[in-house]
């Protein structure tokens, strides 16, 4: 259709009746009575106020009753304090001492008078009244899109409204808006509409030509007028599919998940099932954010004793599912209206997707049974549970593969299970309690003989992380929590019972974990204990059994300075702090130390002469986990130690080789070195 223009001019006339200073009143179609004069009153701009028997206000002077037929009345305009500044205009009563009063070119506060002897009548102010008007949307269409609001900004509300346009007949406008609580009336050129009370008039041009439309809205009694412009376009027709080309694949019992694409409508219905696997559910979706596209989450689980779809169907954000009509879950060999007792079974569910009775696309939602698979125990610093992060992947960027576990730290079970995750949902229900088949439990394996070990369960970690995408979930435990102890052995088991409906025997997942005393240690020290620390750039190393990230300072301490650094816990249980000890003499005797959160060291030590120390360190660990959690560790550490000193000799030190001598040391340093370590030795005899 070829697009026409068309002026439209909407007037929105409040209903009040004009009335001549000269003569008696006209009522039009839509219109109302002037206001009534009341003292104290506030009239808006344009407005006609009348009075069928002016009187005197006896509250305020002793004149009273009516003031009389052809009697001249002054309104004044009055100040702050109610004083009247200025005349702002003349009228007389009619002949029946009744009182027309046109407000229009009046704003303000006002005194209304006898203009002999000054007799007040009313005080009354009037206000102009702004009006604004637009469309929400620019655009819309004759066919799917076809709502939209008209919105009327005015600090005025309760006035009335007529709308009138070119091109359009007043049914047509009365169909346009006949959509919200508003409720038009026709009349010669449009439509009225009484005690506009919204800001937000709904509005429907479906059917309405295409074309681009002007709204011009009038206020019948004040005379305030605003335009609005809307583009209405020839609507197309209406379209679904599935934002995936693929088929759908999840285990029984999991949340499935997709996506339908609208095309020229907000809503589709969709199935899922059929004659096939003798169970099917249909419904509708509504694209309620209007962005083309709902995301949908067929809970499978939740499909148990389901009558309703939108009870395991769910629309992610403001979309929504419904049901109408004979739409709802059919169940058995003739697909009679009812549900079934268990979860739906595995197999291949057809799901169609399309607008009215039409099937516009097609995918297909295959279900494979669950499975638990393994467990596993990682490390995690320690910290608090406040400072747990809240997503998974804030869990895993702090931990590390280890069954040994230092007191403090977090131990962190992994299990690999699938099809749990449309209904284990919360830690609570890792309780080993008789209402879900699901347990976590937590038992002493070394508690010796006739000795009963400690236990807890899955709801007593200290947070628990659902990753369903995954197919795993994560147990936080904190070993300073449910009376564990160092030294204590775990076995973390978890088992589904063959009492939930998506097993036919139980399943289990072992992983086992050791607590050990929380250590700290300084590596490369010689026969006498010393830490010997070259002079210039080098690095203090040391082992410990705190989990990897952890983070903590490193001191050495002397009688000239106090120096420190951070040092991080690796992967391998070791630590490498940097130091910088260019300017500080050989022979200087020092004191190296690290707290780390309840674990620490300090050693005696000595700056000795020499270039910077390299130290390289080759590790391999392997770990190999099946589901009896049987663990092989393949663990080889070679290191390979470096010294330059400043004379021309270079010599190289292998750890775990021997000669004679002291390694790294000249002559001359080494007679230093044998001083130096004599004055500790009398120091410590002392």
């Amino acid at each position: 259709m070829t697009t026409t223009n068309h002026k439209i001019r909407s007037v929105l006339l409040t209903a009040t009746l004009v009335a001549s200073v000269f003569a008696g009143t006209v009522a039009f179609g839509g219109t109302a009575l002037a206001a009534d004069l009341n003292d104290g009153e506030r009239y808006w701009q344009g407005q006609t106020v009348r009075s069928q028997d002016v009187q005197y206000d006896e509250s305020v002077q002793a004149q009273s009753g009516s003031v009389g037929n052809n009697v001249k009345l002054e309104v004044m305009q009055v100040d702050s304090d109610g004083d009247a500044t200025e005349l702002a205009k003349e009228v007389f009563t009619n002949g029946t001492g009744g009182l027309t009063l046109q407000t229009s070119g009046l704003s303000g506060d006002y005194r209304l008078q006898t203009a002999q002897n000054n007799y007040l009548i009313a005080n009354f102010s009037v206000a102009s009244q702004n009006l604004t008007a637009s469309f929400d949307a620019a655009s819309v269409d004759n066919q799917f899109d076809t709502s939209t609001q008209l919105t009327l900004n005015s600090r005025r509300a309760g006035y009335n409204a007529t709308v009138t346009a070119d091109g359009l007949s007043p049914s047509q406008l009365e169909n346009v808006f006949d959509e919200g609580a508003q409720s038009p009336t026709q009349t010669q050129d449009g439509i009225a509409i009484d005690s506009i009370q919204s800001e937000n008039l709904a509005t429907n041009f479906s059917g309405i030509d295409a074309g681009n439309y002007t709204f011009t809205v009038e206020v019948n009694d004040t005379g305030a007028t605003a335009t609005a412009d809307i583009n209405v376009t020839e609507g197309g027709s209406a379209q679904s599919s599935f934002a995936t080309d693929g088929v759908i694949s999840e285990q029984r019992g999991d949340n499935a998940s997709f996506t339908v694409n609208l095309t020229n409508t907000r809503s589709t219905t969709v199935t899922i099932g059929g004659d096939a696997v003798n169970w099917k559910a249909n419904f509708t979706v509504y694209d309620n954010n209007t962005d083309g596209q709902v995301a949908l989450d067929f809970n499978t689980y939740a499909t148990a004793g389901a009558t309703d779809p939108t009870t395991f169907v769910t629309a992610e954000g403001e979309d929504a599912v419904r049901t109408h009509g004979a739409q709802g879950v059919y169940s058995g060999s003739n697909l009679s209206p009812g549900a079934i007792s268990d979860p739906i079974a595995s197999g291949t569910y057809e799901t169609t997707v399309g607008v009215g009775n039409s099937t516009q696309d097609v995918t297909q939602i295959v279900l494979r049974d669950g499975s638990v698979t393994g467990a596993q125990v990682w490390t995690h610093p320690r910290t608090s549970t406040a400072n747990l992060p809240n997503e998974v992947s804030g869990l895993l960027e702090n931990v590390a593969q280890d069954d040994s576990i230092a007191m403090q730290d977090l131990a962190v079970v992994q299990v690999s299970a699938s099809g749990l995750y449309g209904n284990l949902t919360s830690q609570a229900q890792l309780d080993n309690g008789t209402g879900d088949p699901y347990a976590l439990n937590f038992t002493q394996t070394n508690a010796g003989a006739n000795a009963r070990g400690n236990f807890f369960n899955g709801s007593a970690a200290e947070k628990v992380y659902f990753d369903e995408q995954n197919n795993t979930f994560f147990a936080v435990v904190d070993t300073q929590s449910n009376n564990i102890e160092v030294g204590d052995d775990y076995r973390a088991s978890f088992k589904i019972a063959e009492s939930s409906p998506l097993v036919s025997q139980t399943q289990t997942a072992n992983a086992s974990f050791s607590v050990v005393e929380r250590t700290l240690e300084f590596t490369n020290l010689n026969s006498s204990n010393v830490l010997t620390v070259p002079s210039g750039e080098t690095n203090i190393t040391g082992e410990t059994s705190i989990a990897p990230g952890t983070t903590f300072n490193v001191q050495v301490q002397s009688d000239q300075f106090v120096r420190t650094s951070q040092a991080t816990v690796t992967s391998n249980g070791t630590f490498s702090a940097p130091f910088d000890f260019s300017n500080v003499q050989p022979g200087t005797e020092l004191t190296v130390s690290a707290t780390a959160n309840g674990a620490s060291a300090e050693v005696d030590g000595m700056v000795v002469e020499g270039g910077a120390v390299q130290t390289t360190t080759t590790a391999a660990e392997t770990t190999t986990t099946t589901e009896t959690t049987t663990t092989t560790t393949t663990e080889t550490t070679t290191t390979t130690t470096t010294t330059e000193t400043t004379e021309t000799t270079t010599e190289t030190t292998t750890e775990g080789g021997g000669g004679g001598g002291i390694p790294g040391f000249g002559i001359g340093v080494a007679l230093v070195a044998l001083l130096a370590a004599a004055l500790l030795a009398l120091r410590r005899s002392r």
